[in-house]
């Protein structure tokens, strides 16, 4: 008579080992099922894409700070970290972006400039910039024609890098990416630097005006013609010139026809 509750104790323990491992094998395909679903679902991008359009006029800049808000600790604008590029047509025009090496977060600088030419310059231009998201959030400011702007005008919101009333210099830029031919004395983070001080009235080089304003590229002037000479004969006035002679002695050096009859 004791063999029989003991054979239905036994049955009952295995089957609840039986439940039990049931159970946990369901716990862990539920697991990893929530695995899977969670590797599936989106993750956000690394980088943020937008773009910026300048408008400078003929012989004449733009200029853009992108100012960073939030940034991840450590993030600073590097030639990897923020890219500008240029999809459409591109011209004459001179491009120069670069990363400012002063207190606060990061910020980049664009410069644009606007020089006409034969190859059809658009009139305005599209930058497509790509930023890593651990740079911040990006605040644009920009300002166009600064040569032409009304010194009355208010200051531009741009201006604002902490220099303390002094001019930029390009030893406080970092160059991340150029576009089109330099200037003559200008290229690279100098050519931002007399931007953005020429912009923010701040002292700056007055040949960088005469380099935007002329359509720069290191093209010189083409030498004016030479005036053809006064006067028949040099006791007249008449001073010979390389490819001119006196009209007198011109006419003095012909050979004469002898007529006869």
């Amino acid at each position: 008579m004791m063999r029989r509750p003991l054979t239905k104790l036994t049955l009952v323990a295995t089957c609840g080992g039986l439940a039990l491992v049931t159970g946990c094998a369901a716990g862990a395909t539920g697991a990893k099922t929530a695995t899977v679903a969670s590797s599936r679902a989106p993750r956000p991008a690394a980088t943020r894409t937008w773009t910026i359009t300048l408008s400078p006029a003929p012989d004449d800049l733009a200029l853009a700070q992108i100012d960073f808000r939030g940034a991840a600790p450590g993030a600073r604008v590097t030639s990897a970290s923020l890219r500008i590029a240029v999809p459409g047509p591109f011209g004459d025009d001179y491009l120069a972006s670069v990363a400012a090496r002063l207190p606060g977060g990061p910020r980049a600088l664009v410069l644009l400039v606007n020089r006409p030419s034969p190859l059809l310059d658009p009139v305005d231009v599209v930058l497509r910039v790509t930023a890593l998201r651990t740079l911040g959030t990006p605040v644009v400011s920009r300002l166009d024609n600064p040569f032409v702007r009304a010194a009355s005008a208010p200051r531009p919101s741009l201006c604002d890098l902490p220099l303390h009333g002094g001019a930029l210099s390009a030893s406080q830029l970092s160059l991340l990416r150029s576009r089109g031919g330099p200037f003559d004395a200008f290229a690279g983070a100098s050519a931002v630097a007399q931007a953005y001080d020429a912009a923010c009235s701040l002292p700056f080089a007055s040949a960088f005006q005469q380099d935007v304003t002329h359509s720069g590229a290191g093209s010189t002037p083409p030498a004016p013609a030479p005036t053809p000479p006064v006067g028949k004969l040099p006791g007249e006035g008449c001073v010979p010139k390389p490819g001119y002679a006196c009209p007198g002695a011109v006419e003095s050096s012909r050979p004469s026809v002898a007529g006869g009859g």
